[in-house]
């Protein structure tokens, strides 16, 4: 039996505490309608009776009802809609069972329905009926309020850790022996044939670690930001490959916002992950797309055994789950690579 199976069950438990609690509402609505005036053990029957099987009807409406709507008309996304989709299939639904409760009742105890008797019951059953909606909204909505914020605080830990772990991946790829060592040599040759290209060299160096350390806090930043950080890390690179490192850059801003490190950590997979040589030249486009996505696509050219753990995509595709229901796009061919993350705006 799988966990969605588990979840969707009710524990055994809550069945008599739901029935205790019909009983209870039940009587004690019945007492308020009463005003002080007598309450036999025979009223105290039929209203327990009645709390439980009418009241068991409207959770259970309600229930199937406010999931469904939580499907097909989020609040989040349409909360006018949504309230007053909801406020007109309560009434509806509350009449419905009203009326059933009518005939029911005039039925088990051998009443003839006129139109009097229906009115009668009607408008007393009306003042029960609502409430128990009322009642029953208070709690529902109470459940669903501290439901909703533990769901919340459990999702900005997730996004912490997520924004953690891209940190730190960022972190590992940038000082690692390998990323050090080629840049210590990039920098060595340079400092004897050009000095003046050295100290620019080790100002973009700088730059990228201050940007790294800056952003750590960050969930999202300007994408202007984000960019020029991207040129100083593939300026890097373009000392030690030259010509044979190719960005192309042909994105407008716009004051969007992408997540920390997204940009720079896709371009790191393609230098990473394709063979870069004279004979194999390596392209990189950065461009936008109908002002909805960033695209960075490579021309396809692996080296043998860089197959990546894909691990950096799928941290960077959760952390936009938090901020957009546009996913990030992965696309390829036998020629090019191309992976497509959303733009965002405030």
């Amino acid at each position: 039996m799988n966990n969605n199976q588990n979840r969707s069950k009710t524990p055994i438990w809550q069945i008599p505490a739901w029935i205790l609690l019909l009983i209870a509402m039940g009587n004690l609505i019945m007492l308020i309608v009463l005003q002080g005036r007598e309450f036999t053990t025979e009223m105290f029957v039929s209203s327990s009776l009645n709390s439980v099987l009418v009241g068991g009807a409207f959770m259970i409406g309600l229930k199937m009802m406010i999931t469904t709507l939580d499907r097909k008309l989020p609040w989040l996304h349409n909360p006018l809609k949504r309230l007053i989709a909801q406020f007109l299939i309560t009434i509806a639904f509350s009449l419905v069972i009203i009326v059933i409760a009518i005939f029911l009742n005039g039925y088990f105890s051998h009443q003839e329905i006129t139109s009097a008797f229906f009115f009668e019951q009607g408008f007393f059953m009306v003042k029960i009926a609502f409430s128990f909606v009322f009642a029953g909204s208070l709690i529902s909505n109470a459940i669903l309020f501290f439901k909703n914020w533990k769901e919340s605080a459990v999702q900005q830990e997730k996004l912490k850790r997520e924004q953690l772990a891209l940190q730190y991946e960022t972190l590992k790829s940038q000082v690692n022996p390998h990323f050090l060592f080629n840049n210590l040599n990039s920098l060595t040759s340079l400092i004897n044939s050009n000095p003046e290209k050295a100290i620019d060299f080790v100002k973009k160096l700088s730059e990228v670690y201050r940007y790294v350390l800056d952003q750590k806090d960050h969930e999202l930043v300007a994408l202007e930001t984000e960019l020029k950080f991207v040129e100083s890390y593939i300026y890097l690179h373009q000392i030690r490959f030259g010509a044979n490192l190719e960005v192309q850059m042909n994105v407008d801003a716009k004051g969007f916002k992408v997540i920390p490190l997204s940009v720079q950590l896709l371009v790191e997979n393609a230098i990473k992950h394709n063979e870069i040589s004279d004979k194999k030249p390596l392209s990189i486009r950065l461009y936008t797309n109908d002002d909805q996505y960033l695209i960075v696509e490579n021309v396809l050219q692996k080296k043998s055994g860089s197959e990546g753990s894909g691990m950096g995509i799928q941290n960077i595709s959760d952390r936009y789950g938090f901020f957009t229901d546009k996913k990030v796009l992965i696309t390829f061919n036998s020629e090019r690579f191309r992976v497509s993350i959303p733009l965002l705006t405030d």
